[in-house]
This record gives structure tokens, sequence and C-alpha cells, in this order.
């Protein structure tokens, strides 16, 4: 075992541009990547966190990295006191986490946790990571639960508040996938979700009106969540929607507007 830190460890995780070339590096590499994560030297933190980020964009490679332990690798890294290496880890496990297998192997390995512990920082970076990455384990249907019982619900609260619009979205995203399941449905109303998701509507940016459409749609079936809504304007927020260009953004309206027993012809 040589030093990690040497001068020369930088040029060890090199592979050719092809399938073969990638998955015989980083298997090769992997044990050395680890301890280079662990190392002092975040230079090379962040060089390791950004190749995987870069890597897991490909389906492919999203599996490979995985059952290569390469979550044994990224997870640490979101501990860094360095922003960059936790952006680009964060940035890592968000790509990853599009995978249904994986979403099972993260939650399992400590990473919700983790995640949650991203969104109270203070760079919009790093938050916006993170939420992506939650609102991607919040697909699977037990890790709703799991997100919910770990506090992440108020953090992405707190973050469906802020001012960049990308947290926002993503916060936002994250609370629509969790809020398909009955008592985060309720617990993200009784936290005061639904305000900053309402107030979302009169935004300019159409990603965010997407994710507040969705959220809305999913929050609005709940008996209790209707009366909140109507009471704080979502009535009217939703009919704003509904006239929008863009046709999944009119769908969730409608429906949420349904779920609401409103007319949308009012």
């Amino acid at each position: 075992m040589g030093a990690s830190g040497s001068k020369g460890s930088k040029e060890e995780f090199t592979y050719e541009d092809s399938d073969e070339g990638f998955t015989e590096a980083l298997k090769v590499n992997l044990q050395r990547l680890i301890a280079y994560a662990k190392s002092a030297d975040a230079s090379l933190q962040r060089e390791v966190a950004e190749k995987l980020a870069n890597e897991a964009v490909k389906p492919d490679r999203q599996v490979q990295i995985v059952e290569l332990d390469g979550l044994q690798l990224l997870l640490p890294l979101t501990q860094s006191k360095d922003t960059e290496v936790q952006r680009l880890a964060a940035h890592a496990l968000a790509n990853l986490s599009v995978n249904s297998d994986n979403q099972t192997k993260m939650a399992n390995e400590g990473g919700i946790d983790m995640l949650i512990d991203l969104l109270a920082s203070d760079n919009e970076h790093v938050q916006r990571q993170a939420a992506k990455a939650l609102a991607n384990l919040g697909v699977n249907v037990d890790n709703k639960e799991k997100i919910a019982k770990a506090g992440g619900i108020k953090p992405l609260i707190q973050l469906a508040c802020s001012k960049q619009v990308g947290v926002a979205v993503e916060a936002i995203a994250a609370l629509a996938n969790l809020a398909v399941n009955d008592a985060n449905e309720v617990e993200i109303a009784r936290e005061g979700g639904l305000e900053p998701i309402i107030r979302g509507a009169k935004s300019d940016s159409m990603e965010l009106q997407s994710q507040v459409a969705r959220a809305l749609r999913n929050l609005s079936v709940n008996a209790e969540n209707k009366e909140i809504i109507i009471r704080l304007g979502g009535v009217e927020a939703l009919q704003l929607l509904v006239r929008s260009p863009n046709d999944r953004i009119c769908q969730q309206a409608t429906r949420a507007l349904v779920n609401l027993g409103v007319s949308t012809s009012d």
C-alpha cells in the first residue's frame, strides 16, 4: 500500500473511453479511490467525485458504479469539509439515484440521512443536488416513508421557499414524490409546505410551475389538505396554471382542481 496522497496518484484513475475500459479501471482502482476519498487532499476528492458524477449520467454506468461498490466512495464524500466535494458527491448520487435498484441500495447504505444533512448547507448548489437526489430516492415506495422518518420533509419545505429557482424546483419535486403517501401528504401540509408550493405557481419558471402543479395534484387528495389549499389561494393559483401553454402543467393543474371539486371552466 503506497501513500495515497502521492503526486502521481491523480493519474491512476484513467481509462479507455469504452465500457470495458471504464469497468476495468473502476474495478482495479476502486479500493485506491476509496483511500483517496478518505485522504485530506480535497483536490483529489473533487477529481474522483467529478469523474463519477459525469459517468453516472449514463444508465449502464449507473449500474456498474454501484455494483462495484462506488457508494462506499461517494457517500463518505458528502461529509467532506470541502463544499465543492460535497456538491460533486451529491451530483453523482443524484445521477446514480435515477436507477431503481440504486434507490434501494443508497437508502440501505445510509444515503438518506447523509443527503438530508446536505439540505442544511449554505451553498445553493449543494442544496440543489441533495434535493434532486432525494427527489429521485422518493420515487421508491419504501423510501417515501424512510425519508419522512429521517426528518427530510421539514428541510425540503424550507428549500421550497428558496429564492434560487433551481433549489425550489428540486425541493418541490421531492415533496411531490413524497406526497404519494397518505402520512406524508398530511405531514407536508402540517409543516407549512402548501404555502410555498402555491406561491411557486406565480413563478416565471415553467420548470417550477410544472413541479408546483404536480405537487398540488398529489397533495389535494387529502380532505384536510383541500380546505387548506383553498384557504391559501390554491384554486386561483391552479387556474393560472391551467392556462399554461405547457400541456403537462395544464393537465396536472386540471387534475388538482378536480380533486378540489372545482370546475376547470370557472
